[in-house]
């Protein structure tokens, strides 16, 4: 029960970082002007990344709690449990620090630093998915 978990919750991340990322995310660019699609994101990040914290929760959680037996030993947990972790972190590091920080220079109208931190999000975004994907690969081989 604890692998299935695991890896419904890993799933859902990776494909809400995916669904969000790659599809709705350039359909609002392309359908909205630059402020509409900005109010409209403002709006969709923090829940987005409030999904993405819950699922990597969630993911620890089944790690952390699952009974030990031969094929879930100490190495099995951290296998599973460290690409989730660093995933998890770069969630909430894009939640608590980038949004408020782009809110912050959008306000200001400063368009090179928001491009900045802007890519520095898209970073964190992309290292998430990598890291998922490694931990969906290391689920299912074991």
């Amino acid at each position: 029960m604890g692998r299935f978990l695991y890896t419904l919750a890993v799933g859902l991340w990776l494909g809400t970082l995916v669904s969000f990322s790659y599809v709705f995310l350039p359909a609002i660019h392309g359908a909205l002007r630059d402020g509409a699609a900005r109010d409209l994101l403002r709006h969709l990040f923090p829940r987005y990344h409030l999904a993405c914290i819950v699922f990597g929760v969630l993911a620890l959680t089944v790690v952390a709690t699952t009974p030990a037996s031969p094929s879930f030993d100490v190495h099995r947990r951290v296998l599973l449990g460290a690409p989730v972790a660093v995933a998890l972190l770069c969630a909430m590091i894009g939640r608590q620090v980038l949004l408020p920080r782009l809110a912050e220079l959008d306000a200001q109208q400063a368009p090179e630093s928001f491009e900045r931190v802007h890519r520095v999000a898209a970073m964190l975004n992309t290292t998430a998915l990598a890291l998922l994907v490694l931990a969906l690969a290391a689920v299912t081989t074991s």
